[in-house]
């Protein structure tokens, strides 16, 4: 008999070793009992799976990891099987059945903690084909890797099941636990850490982030996707609320081939909270700087103790000051999700939301002679350029959708994903009356108002079936969908005809004198987008080609109710993506891509016909590194992304503009994340992003914007955070955690007529967590946890570009918060 020990990992208690025993004939007979009711328990217990497609000995090893089950194994395995792997959230035994597809292996629990495999024969081996007897395998680990933050499975970059080590374009994976360990309060913060992706920070703003992806600006949510589909088509109609969230995934590069019109530089997609099939109870109560108040509850599990049905609800009640006078940030969000299953292969899952925000309303956009120029009195970073019981931003969103997925006896899925949205939006925005000019007398702001209500709908629906064909020595794992979306939303607008004149270091608002005047824009727009697509992903031994094509029709029409009339355009594009990687059985995947994208683009030109989309195309290459003996993953790419059709000045018609313009972008990412041991967890990126324009034509003025870069978008960005989690027993449950974000200079339009520009500064930025976990030295206050949370501690002043020419945007100032959870 020989043997041999194999450490896989230095998660939790010990090292989870496999332990592999040759022999030369004797066989294990299986009991024939049923399993416990405790194993089936865990069992049906959820965890966050992301195995690669890998030799089946590595997998269950990485099975085990996950789910702290050990495996048994007494049988004939044939010599090199592979197993297909498995990534997603889902239940024990589903996962370890998927793993085992093909192998010819059966499974059973025969312990509570234990399951044991049943190879095709019990009687010996398999003889002539190679195949080796085994005496027991038994594998084990830990649990202490499922939902860390390192994640190694994205379903948005193929809608399939794929790990992201196989994907031939970059993703980026930000988790709940990552969340959780920085005390994330807002979606900024959530992306903060995130490579070559900057998020404008807006103190007291409204609406969804300001986001810029690999140089390219995400508005309109072209960029925001919501249980993947598009989360909305309107930017002031909808907020995040992070609570309500279990991941972000940020696909970089064009991604239309699977989604359909969407800015050059990606998309994030965040995923609700779904139900679970073990019970799960927490409440929080959180307080912080700018008088911030917010209790949450999150519950979950079987309804009644039936597997077949489970739920999930989850609310949160805030009431919030920001560093902004008279600029609210109060919410309420209420998420009831029930999953039904009736069979193995099907389940139904029915997502509802309803979100209630309140902030400031004011624009904030704050001119640089008294922000980042000397050129006078300096705006305190408190003062609202609003006018409070007028300017508001206040928006109620409720949607309803579900996630259909029915799996077929051969092995084919059909997924059908589905989401009706409605929001009302009761906004009336506030900004300086004279912008650019300075300030009034240095001393003085004059702000005016725009009443502008909107009230959206949207209706989007994703169809797609797909399953795997085995061709000679290839393996084809085969995608066809089709999608369609809708969009209605009527708004008006009114400015104020008078303003309000404040003081800026002791500000008076009288609202008395203020009047308003006759809508100047009433209008109704309503878009549909119908997209068919199908993707084949091959496997030829370690080599992988991904194919993917899609093409849309999208129809948009814009009535104006004060002229009575109406534009009709019809866009029609055709998108797709290839790439090729390999993968070593090291864990080193290298692979090369191009992608293409399209958005839809308004206007007319003199001739008075409709803009053409805007396109895109990425070339990118790169690396991913998943390692086999710890938790973790490396990614590093070069990317090049070229838009074309970029509206620029009608050389021959002053006034107007023609579809002549190019804006490229170039860059560099790596980001690493690991669980480096039972103590250390560290996650660390850098960007190197220089977009610039590359085609324009010379305005009225002569001047071209040629070699010009970017506005917002600085070369680069780095990011470092680390935490420890203490193992001495005198300071056991106690974690701390640091990090440091630093951002570079970046370029603002100082005037739109001669497109001159200004530095704003960089800056950098200190965060810091600390969670005490009472249960950890106390038994009896299992579950209670305290963190304690701070982000630009040393309350550094820094600018960021403003929406307009001529001004900036304020920063974060230093905020602290204390969050006590008990969860049961």
């Amino acid at each position: 008999m020989r043997s041999f020990h194999r450490k896989i990992s230095r998660r939790g208690k010990g090292f989870a070793v496999m332990r592999v025993a040759l022999a030369a004939g004797a066989a294990w007979t299986l009991a024939q009992a049923a399993a416990p009711p405790a194993a089936a328990q865990v069992a049906g217990q959820s965890y966050a799976f992301s195995i690669a497609a890998q030799p089946l000995p590595d997998a269950l090893v990485r099975f085990s990891s996950t789910t702290g089950i050990d495996i048994v194994f007494n049988g004939a395995v044939p010599a090199r099987i592979r197993s297909p792997g498995v990534t997603g959230t889902l239940s024990a035994d589903a996962a370890l059945t998927r793993l085992l597809s093909g192998s010819g292996l059966s499974w059973r629990f025969s312990g509570e903690k234990t399951v044991t495999l049943i190879g095709p024969s019990q009687t010996g081996g398999i003889g002539g084909d190679g195949s080796t007897e085994l005496a027991p395998i038994v594998v084990s680990g830990t649990a202490s890797q499922a939902n860390g933050i390192v994640a190694k499975g994205s379903r948005i970059a193929t809608k399939t099941d794929t790990p992201i080590l196989e994907v031939p374009q970059t993703v980026n994976v930000v988790t709940r636990k990552e969340m959780d360990a920085r005390g994330v309060a807002d979606f900024n913060a959530a992306v903060a850490y995130t490579p070559g992706l900057r998020a404008i920070d807006y103190p007291g703003g409204q609406g969804m982030p300001d986001l810029y992806m690999r140089g390219f600006r995400a508005i309109g949510q072209y960029a925001n996707y919501r249980d993947g589909i598009r989360g909305g088509f309107n930017a002031y109609d909808n907020d995040i609320e992070m609570y309500g969230l279990e991941r972000l995934d940020v696909l970089k590069g064009p991604s239309s081939v699977l989604f359909g019109q969407s800015t050059p530089g990606g998309l994030i997609n965040a995923t609700s909270k779904r139900p679970t099939e073990a019970p799960y109870r927490e409440v929080q109560v959180e307080y912080g700087s700018f008088g911030r108040k917010q209790v949450a509850a999150d519950f979950g599990g079987p309804v009644s103790g039936d597997d077949a049905f489970l739920y999930r609800f989850t609310a949160l009640l805030r009431d919030s000051g920001t560093q902004i006078d008279h600029s609210p940030d109060d919410a309420l969000y209420i998420a009831p999700a029930f999953t039904w299953k009736p069979d193995e292969g099907t389940s139904f899952t029915l997502l509802a939301s309803h979100h209630r925000v309140e902030k400031g309303g004011a624009e904030q956009s704050l001119p640089m002679d008294n922000t980042i120029f000397d050129n006078g009195p300096r705006i305190p970073s408190s003062l609202y350029l609003g006018i409070p019981g007028v300017t508001e931003w206040n928006t109620v969103n409720t949607s309803v959708g579900y996630e259909l997925k029915h799996e077929f006896d051969g092995g084919w899925t059909f997924n059908q994903n589905l989401r009706y949205s409605h929001a009302e939006v009761d906004y009336t925005s506030g900004w300086i009356w004279d912008w650019p000019t300075a300030l009034y007398d240095d001393h003085y702001a004059r702000i005016g108002a725009q009443k502008r209500p909107k009230t959206t709908d949207s209706f989007l629906v994703d169809n797609n079936i797909g399953g795997t064909v085995d061709l000679g020595p290839t393996e084809h794992n085969l995608l066809f969908g089709l999608d369609y979306g809708y969009y209605k939303g009527h708004e008006r607008r009114t400015n104020s005809t008078s303003y309000v004149t404040v003081d800026i270091f002791d500000p008076v608002y009288d609202a008395s004198g203020l009047t308003f005047g006759d809508p100047w824009a009433d209008e109704t727009l309503s878009q549909s987008q119908l997209g068919l697509y199908a993707q084949d992903q091959i496997k030829i031994d370690n080599w992988i080609v991904s194919l993917a094509g899609r093409y849309d029709w999208v129809e948009t029409r814009v009535e104006n109710h004060l002229a009575d009339s109406s534009d009709d355009v019809r866009d029609h594009a055709f998108t797709g993506r290839i790439g090729i990687g390999y993968l070593f059985d090291n864990g080193i995947a290298p692979y090369v891509s191009y992608s293409t994208s399209f958005q839809p683009e308004t206007g007319t030109d003199f001739q008075g016909r409709a803009f053409k989309p805007t396109t895109g195309e990425q070339w990118e290459a790169g690396v991913k590194y998943q390692p086999l003996d710890w938790n973790g993953m490396i990614t590093a790419s070069v990317f090049q992304i070229t838009q074309q059709n970029v509206t620029t000045a009608d050389p021959l018609n002053p006034g107007y503009q023609v579809q002549e313009g190019e804006v490229r972008s170039r860059g560099f990412e790596v980001e690493a994340k690991a669980e480096l041991s039972d103590a250390w967890a560290l996650t660390a990126a850098y960007s190197y992003t220089d977009a610039r324009v590359t085609e324009d034509n010379p305005d009225s003025t002569g001047i071209s914007k040629v070699g010009t870069r970017m506005a917002a978008v600085p070369y680069h960005q780095a990011s470092l955070w680390l935490d420890y989690a203490f193992q001495q027993e005198a300071f056991a449950g106690l974690t701390i955690g640091g990090g440091l974000r630093y951002v570079g200079s970046s370029m603002a339009v100082m005037d739109t007529s001669t497109g001159s520009q200004v530095k704003v500064a960089g800056y950098t930025l200190l965060d810091a967590a600390l969670t005490y976990d009472f249960g950890a030295r106390t038994p009896d206050l299992d579950g209670l946890k305290l963190t304690l949370s701070g982000t630009n501690l040393t309350d550094e002043k820094y600018f960021t570009p403003g929406f307009y020419s001529d001004t900036v945007l304020f920063g974060n100032r230093r905020a602290v918060k204390a969050n006590l959870s008990y969860t049961w």
